[in-house]
């Protein structure tokens, strides 16, 4: 019987058997790749943990924006003091009191804080209640005049604003950690990114190996079938005294080969099932029913590549090179913000306010009416550093992180190139074995058949039918794999470009 014929029987009768175990069982659940895809941007735990990363972001560019929102403020407090008093009042044959005695109630509140241009302002207001010698009414045997108001109540209300100069001063400065905060956000996008685009990668890889390992198990089921015959028919010539028992024995003997390689084939197919549902699924169920993929997602001619453009989007699109320039430029955050705390402190300070006097508290705010023209104060403080180490060790540190990222960033565009150029040169020669491989196969087949052909004449050994067999199971095998690595060498060089996404057809936007 020729190869052709044997390998048509073998597969009729894998095809019945299968059919019959369909009948008694359910059969497994089918998966393309796209279902394989989705599930894994949806459920994958990696992914799911990243995603947290720019939220956690987020949180601390917000808390960084809390640095500008005003608080409320108030305070309450009491003081008691007593002192000698020089001025000794014309006490009209009365007493006077040699000691000045004073309690103050106060009560405060008001709106602080800071804008983003460096203006620290202060909204207070607030009322005293003050008793003491001088505002005590006649009748206490000490002064001869009368106080107007006893006790006295005091409201004040006071805008004071403090506006930086040179250090702090302006939207660079105040704003550093915000623009640190935004850069560091851009970053963990970058990083989630390219994780996403990983995971993508991997699933598609372990994809394509079960392809090969489900194709494969047909491959090494026909090997078995074939070599079966063969024991059949060497058996059937050894009882007809055309063939010596040690035909039987090295037929048997690649029977056991082959069926090997089956189980082989089949413990690497649960392999890349199990890679699949770690990668898809956020649970692992031990007892979870098998399922296979639909092969139609395989590319079996490579792509043309224009290295250019490759090139152009290779720095437009890859993440994990985005996020190397995000890190690099964040730096210039830190070195301006370094080179203006080397600056003298000179703050312009202002204040603008009316106080009011009365008996009570109402009366007091009504008492501002009164007033010709508020009470005001203008100045400038001024503090400069003697030596300044700090400031110009913090510039240097700044400058320092500079170049270690411009050379973090150098050398993540040298591990790109390489990368780049690998990936497109494994494409390439997975494309040149494949169409090698597949004139090693036709030689197999070709050899097994002569082989076959001419057993029975006693020209060659079951040896060499066996040898034959192996070669033709073997290079059936390689060619499944060549196809297997055109695919992943060109869902790599996807990966590399940070396009695999649009390559794959997943929106990772939309898609969660």
């Amino acid at each position: 019987m020729s190869v052709p014929s044997r390998l048509l029987s073998a597969a009729c009768s894998i095809i019945a058997v299968s059919s019959l175990a369909a009948s008694e069982t359910a059969p497994a659940p089918v998966l393309t790749l796209h279902d394989l895809l989705v599930n894994a941007v949806n459920a994958n735990l990696e992914l799911s943990a990243r995603r947290i990363d720019p939220e956690i972001q987020q949180n601390r560019l917000d808390g960084a924006w809390g640095a500008f929102e005003p608080s409320w403020v108030a305070g309450v407090s009491y003081s008691s003091s007593e002192r000698p008093q020089n001025y000794v009042p014309n006490a009209g044959g009365g007493r006077y009191a040699p000691l000045y005695e004073e309690e103050i109630r106060r009560g405060q509140t008001g709106i602080t804080g800071r804008l983003p241009f460096g203006t620290q302002y202060e909204l207070l207001t607030g009322v005293d209640r003050i008793e003491n010698t001088a505002n005590t009414t006649p009748g206490n045997g000490f002064t001869s005049f009368s106080a107007r108001y006893y006790p006295e109540t005091v409201s004040t209300t006071t805008l004071t604003i403090t506006q930086p100069l040179l250090k702090d001063f302006g939207f660079n400065a105040n704003l550093a950690e915000v623009r640190l905060q935004k850069s560091a956000l851009n970053t963990a996008r970058h990083d989630l990114t390219a994780t996403a685009l990983r995971v993508l990668r991997d699933v598609a890889s372990a994809y394509y190996e079960m392809v090969f390992a489900q194709e494969n198990i047909r491959v090494k089921e026909e090997a078995v079938a074939v070599a079966e015959a063969l024991v059949r028919d060497n058996q059937r010539r050894v009882d007809e005294g055309r063939m010596a028992p040690i035909d039987v024995t090295q037929a048997k003997s690649r029977l056991s080969e082959a069926r090997e390689e089956l189980l082989l084939a089949q413990n690497f197919l649960s392999q890349r099932r199990n890679t699949l549902r770690e990668l898809t699924r956020d649970q692992f169920d031990l007892d979870g029913a098998p399922f296979t993929v639909d092969p139609a997602f395989i590319v079996r001619t490579a792509p043309a590549i224009d290295r250019d453009k490759a090139l152009v989007t290779l720095f437009k699109s890859n993440p994990t090179y985005l996020a190397s320039v995000e890190l690099a430029s964040s730096e210039d955050i830190r070195i301006a913000y370094a080179k203006n705390q080397r600056w003298p402190r000179v703050d312009l300070k202002a204040s603008f306010g009316y106080n009011g006097l009365s008996d009570n508290f109402s009366d007091s705010y009504s008492d501002y009416s009164n007033r010709d023209e508020p009470t005001y104060s203008v100045g400038l403080v001024i503090n400069v550093p003697l030596g300044d180490r700090t400031g110009r060790a913090r510039l240097a540190e700044a400058r320092n992180r500079k170049r270690q990222a411009l050379f973090a960033l150098k050398r993540s565009e040298v591990i790109l190139l390489s990368a780049f150029d690998t990936a497109q040169r494994d494409i390439a020669n997975a494309a040149e074995r494949t169409r090698l491989v597949k004139d090693t196969v036709s030689l197999a087949a070709a050899s097994l058949d002569a082989q076959q052909r001419i057993l029975g004449s006693g020209k060659t050994t079951s040896y060499e039918v066996a040898q034959a067999q192996r070669d033709l199971s073997t290079a059936r095998s390689r060619e499944l794999a060549t196809l297997v690595d055109l695919n992943k060498s060109i869902a790599h060089f996807e990966f590399v470009l940070g396009t695999i996404a649009d390559y794959l057809r997943v929106d990772l936007k939309t898609e969660s």
